[in-house]
């Protein structure tokens, strides 16, 4: 990716992008997901709970920077948090929180925070007993 590539990016969402936060497998997690989205970005979260909150969190994607930027405030905004906190991270937060994207990449933040809920919910139902 070039800068050029991101001239329509806030800034907080350049600096996502170029430098995503909490990337890489998290390994010993204890909620996970993957989903594909409509565009084909595949997007990866791993998660692990501490005492209902996250004590840990990361992603991956094979998507564009603004994957890359989504992901990465995703886990932003859920790092810390209460599980139940972070399972209600939705799209516009994670729009809001970058600054907004282009029309045509907001589904990139979708992507993300389905992602994220669905790991949330691997981690509840690992915790029920239903792995």
């Amino acid at each position: 990716m070039t800068s050029g590539d991101f001239k329509v990016f806030s800034d907080v969402a350049k600096d996502h992008a170029m430098f995503p936060r909490n990337y890489g497998p998290n390994g010993g997690s204890d909620g996970h997901a993957c989903i594909t989205g409509p565009c084909g970005d595949t997007m990866e979260f791993w998660l692990t709970v501490k005492d209902g909150r996250i004590q840990r969190i990361s992603f991956i994607t094979d998507g564009c920077g603004s994957s890359l930027a989504c992901g990465s405030m995703a886990t932003t905004l859920a790092e810390d948090k209460p599980l139940a906190d972070a399972a209600v991270v939705g799209q516009q937060d994670i729009l809001q929180a970058l600054g907004g994207l282009p029309p045509e990449l907001e589904h990139c933040a979708l992507l993300a925070s389905n992602t994220l809920k669905a790991a949330c919910r691997s981690h509840s139902q690992r915790k029920r007993g239903h792995s």
